[in-house]
Order: structure tokens, then sequence, then C-alpha cells
């Protein structure tokens, strides 16, 4: 495989985090089934998507700024998590790495 296109895969672990569930699903669908490595990453962001959501919208229950920061805390998380991916790192997020474990 060229560096060229080894990047370019690579690029998919970012891309995979930028939107969260969105994204997630959407590079689950398209290349779930060539990579199993960029699934289980694809299922980590979906289910971290999912946290950010329901977390955020609790905070905002209780203190509107708390949920706006929270989700921001969350989705640059999964940025640092999508480019330890992208050098080769994989980083275990607690409890949610064992469920996409399961579910890959």
């Amino acid at each position: 495989m060229s560096a060229k296109s080894k990047n370019v895969n690579n690029a998919y672990f970012i891309l995979t985090y930028l939107l969260s569930f969105l994204s997630g699903i959407a590079v689950l669908v398209l290349y779930g089934d060539t990579n199993s490595r960029l699934k289980l990453h694809a299922l980590q962001a979906i289910l971290l998507g999912i946290i950010s959501v329901v977390v955020a919208a609790i905070f905002n229950l209780l203190l509107p700024p708390l949920g706006s920061i929270s989700g921001l805390l969350i989705w640059v998380y999964g940025m640092y998590i999508g480019l330890e991916a992208y050098s080769g790192n994989d980083i275990d997020i607690p409890i949610v790495s064992e469920f996409a474990h399961s579910l890959a």
C-alpha cells in the first residue's frame, strides 16, 4: 500500500469522529465491511455521539451553559481519539470500547 493511500485511509479515522454519530454512521455503512479497525472506531464514534447528546441534554436541564460545554468537551475528546487512530494508536474509551468490541 502506498503512503498516499495509507494517509487517505487513516483520514477516515478523523472523519469518523468529526460529526460524532452522523459521520460514524456514514463511515460504518460505507467502509465498515472492509476494515475492522475502522468499523470499531465508527461504532465508538456513534456511541460517543449518543452519550454526548444525553449528557448535554441532562446538563442543559440543570445548568444550561454546562450542556454546551460538556458537548464541546466530549467532541474534543472524540477528535483526540480520531487523531490518535490516525497515528495508529487505539484509545480505549471506558465502557464504550467494550460495548463497541462486542458489536464489532
